[in-house]
């Protein structure tokens, strides 16, 4: 005589499988199959301006530029060329080249790096029409590298002219 043993009825799923595969899809179209938003960066380039700070701290005449990248993902660092456009003699010339600039992200934010230590020595008490344009890239922490750049756009006006070296 031999001896049967029931079968155990194995635990199947709550969830069909189509519905399981149907997800999974959606999770891959809308994520890209890495898990995470598609990385981006903007460059803020804000307008130079006469820097009361640096005239009243130290008694020195300049033109500064602040840029800030600001991503959807974490930062590791930025690198951005940056300088200063002027309107002299209805003509839009470069006023000052500044060194490339490398920067960390902030300390308090990782999707944001702040250079606000670029300006440009001036005599006081001329007034000139002064823009700002950067470009460059930002070194997401997988070590992607991505392209940004900008400008502010319009000129405005500061009361310090840069002279060409």
């Amino acid at each position: 005589m031999s001896i049967t043993f029931p079968k155990p009825k194995l635990l199947g799923p709550k969830i069909p499988g189509i519905v399981v595969a149907g997800l999974l899809a959606a999770q891959f179209a809308l994520f890209g199959g890495h898990g995470g938003p598609e990385p981006k960066c903007e460059l803020n380039v804000e307008q130079p301006h006469y820097s009361t700070h640096l005239s009243e701290t130290i008694n020195f005449d300049a033109i500064k530029l602040n840029l800030t990248t600001t991503c959807n993902v974490p930062q590791a660092s930025t690198k951005l060329n940056s300088k200063i456009l002027m309107i002299l003699n209805n003509r839009e010339v470069t006023a000052h080249i500044f060194p490339t600039a490398i920067r960390n992200p902030t300390a308090k934010n990782s999707l944001r790096t702040e250079i606000k230590d670029l300006f440009a020595k001036c005599p006081y008490g001329i007034e000139v029409a002064y823009k700002g344009v950067a470009s460059g890239y930002v070194e997401i922490q997988n070590g992607e590298r991505l392209s940004v750049s900008g400008s502010s756009e319009k000129y405005a006006v500061a009361p310090c002219l840069i002279k060409a070296k």
